[in-house]
């Protein structure tokens, strides 16, 4: 059973990750990223803890760019939070949740590198309108 190694690599990635944000050094956010991919790993398609595994991965990748700019990282993010949304069925609990992350991450992709264009804030503006309704029912 791999859900107690799973649940352990992301308590020591959320760790590093809060010591990072505290200023700590950039080789405690290396490590969070690190220990959120052999999560992943541990985690294939139709695994229960995927959704969490992608959701931790895209997070600290996007704090990680969100610090040093590497465009790398914050594309990432954007792949893994859609995947992580596209993991959301109708009625899924984390579906509003997950639908934001990927309206935020196109949004800031829109707005800091004009990479997707008008194509990224259009999608953001429908997935925050359907994450509106989501949340107003």
């Amino acid at each position: 059973m791999t859900y107690l190694p799973v649940n352990k690599l992301h308590s020591r990635a959320k760790s590093l990750a809060a010591k990072f944000k505290q200023g700590r050094g950039r080789g405690h956010i290396e490590q969070a990223v690190d220990l959120d991919r052999k999560a992943l790993q541990l985690c294939p398609p139709g695994h229960p803890k995927r959704l969490v595994s992608l959701t931790y991965l895209a997070h600290h990748l996007h704090d990680r760019y969100q610090q040093f700019g590497a465009t790398t990282d914050f594309e990432e993010a954007i792949l893994l939070f859609r995947e992580a949304f596209d993991l959301c069925p109708q009625g899924h609990p984390e579906r509003s949740k997950s639908r934001t992350r990927s309206a935020i991450g196109l949004f800031s992709r829109y707005e800091q590198l004009r990479v997707g264009g008008m194509e990224d804030l259009g999608e953001a503006i429908v997935l925050g309108r359907e994450t509106r309704d989501l949340c107003s029912r």
